[in-house]
């Protein structure tokens, strides 16, 4: 358990899965079933995080790590169909898998104790894909046809959107260290409120030494050594 302000951090089990599909719902259609959760719990449980506070649950969080060339930004592919089969330890990237909280209090204990809990030196940054729930608003704002979008003229829109607006998420993200760097088209299916789209926002670590694999193997003698008094 890690203390962070007034929640406590611990790693969720099966009793918590409850109450954390309630907090998904927070994501509209994108939302999950308990399915992915229980799936979590199998391929990486130390990675799947909840924010208590006078013994209720007000937020979770889910990290794996990744090699830079698992990730094609694309949720499904990156979180292997989300159930975070693709969690390699060694991976030199901290990828966050999915986060929904009641309190914003407790989305940001839960980045607080996983930089204390995760980043280790051989993590070069952490990863995340952001939602941008007014982005669908935003577009037919604009005069546009959400559903008639082709993708070129989603990825303008999408451009302009980041780098002219501030979306409430984006500031927060940002509030926590991450730098946004741009929009990714059809990152999520399913996110409708974001036309499927995410911020991309990176927090690089100042400490990451690449993970030299050779200098951890010892030298195997060629005979066996022999005792001698």
């Amino acid at each position: 358990m890690i203390p962070v302000g007034l929640f406590t951090i611990r790693q969720a089990d099966y009793a918590d899965l409850g109450r954390i599909e309630e907090l998904d719902r927070l994501f509209g259609n994108a939302a999950l079933t308990r399915e992915y959760f229980e799936a979590w719990l199998r391929h990486h449980p130390e990675g799947f995080l909840v924010a208590e506070y006078d013994g209720r649950v007000y937020g979770y969080s889910m990290v794996i790590y990744l090699h830079a060339h698992q990730i094609r930004e694309n949720w499904y592919h990156d979180t292997g169909g989300g159930t975070c089969s693709t969690h390699t330890p060694l991976g030199e990237y901290l990828y966050a898998v999915s986060i929904a909280s009641q309190k914003q209090e407790a989305a940001r204990a839960l980045f607080i104790a996983s930089r204390r809990t995760f980043i280790r030196s051989h993590v070069y940054q952490t990863v995340i894909f952001g939602r941008l729930p007014r982005f669908r608003k935003w577009v037919e704002a604009q005069g546009y046809a959400p559903e008639s979008l082709d993708r070129a003229t989603k990825r303008r829109l999408l451009d302009i959107y980041v780098n002219t607006l501030h979306d409430p998420y984006q500031v927060f993200y940002e509030g926590m260290n991450f730098m946004a760097e741009y929009g990714v088209v059809d990152y999520l299916e399913g996110d409708e409120e974001s036309l499927n789209c995410a911020l991309k926002l990176v927090w690089r670590n100042p400490y990451y030494k690449p993970l030299l694999l050779e200098r951890a193997v010892a030298a195997i003698a060629a005979e066996p050594a022999t005792a001698s008094r």
